[in-house]
């Protein structure tokens, strides 16, 4: 349903030109993201899928095709409407977790709220729910520095969806984390699918593959929902 659809590619292609020679990063593809779907992007490194995120994430614009978000067109938007895009339709989750370290848990999931313009006491508020949903409750006051590399992920995870974006691109979320935590941190995002997210997430980390709802795999710029012959594990 068209409803369901958050994020779409359509035939969109990204080339970068170094002097006289152009390097395909991600050849035209069609891609759909929908409501309370987890898919996975699988592909070894430098294989085009963080370049398929950064076009979801309205990072980067297509060189050729079309990205829609909610609906919108990005490469018709101004800079400061697609900051509005990113800001208010996309929560983003990295592999360094980009925590700012002299700002508590608390005070970093508060920040897109603020940016928002949401009032201190709201935005306080907002972020305590939200850190509560990811069971991070008793480390509100915590600098990142005091907190292990899984609950550092988990602030991470309350600070990309506290704004109830539609849609978190997740990058290698995973990639620093022990089993123990990487099972946690997955269960909070499988949990994000349930309240109707829908979740990209971008790794070559094999063990995501039971948490997914739908593996999509990109080798040499190519997106497919088939694993390559040669099928990286």
């Amino acid at each position: 349903m068209q409803s369901d659809i958050v994020a779409q590619l359509i035939g969109a292609s990204k080339e970068y030109k170094t002097g006289d020679q152009v390097i395909t990063a991600l050849y035209p593809t069609d891609f759909t993201l929908r409501k309370g779907e987890l898919t996975l992007i699988i592909g070894p490194s430098g294989s085009g899928k963080t370049t398929l995120l950064s076009l979801l994430g309205c990072v980067i614009y297509p060189t050729q095709g079309k990205v829609l978000v909610g609906g919108q067109a990005a490469s018709t938007l101004s800079e400061k409407q697609l900051a509005s895009l990113r800001l208010n339709n996309i929560g983003f989750v990295f592999q360094n977790f980009n925590l700012i370290q002299p700002l508590t848990a608390e005070e970093n999931v508060m920040i897109p709220l603020q940016l928002q313009g949401n009032p201190v006491a709201a935005a306080r508020k907002r972020a305590h729910e939200a850190i509560e949903k990811v069971g991070m409750s008793d480390r509100l006051r915590q600098l990142p520095k005091n907190l292990s590399g899984g609950q550092q992920q988990r602030i991470a995870i309350a600070r990309a969806l506290v704004g109830n974006p539609p849609m978190v691109l997740c990058d290698e979320p995973t990639a620093s984390l022990d089993p123990r935590s990487v099972s946690v941190v997955m269960d909070e995002l499988k949990m994000l699918t349930r309240q109707g997210i829908g979740l990209a997430v971008v790794t070559h980390d094999m063990r995501l593959r039971p948490f997914a709802d739908r593996i999509v795999y990109v080798n040499d710029g190519r997106v497919s929902d088939t694993p390559p012959p040669d099928d990286f594990h």
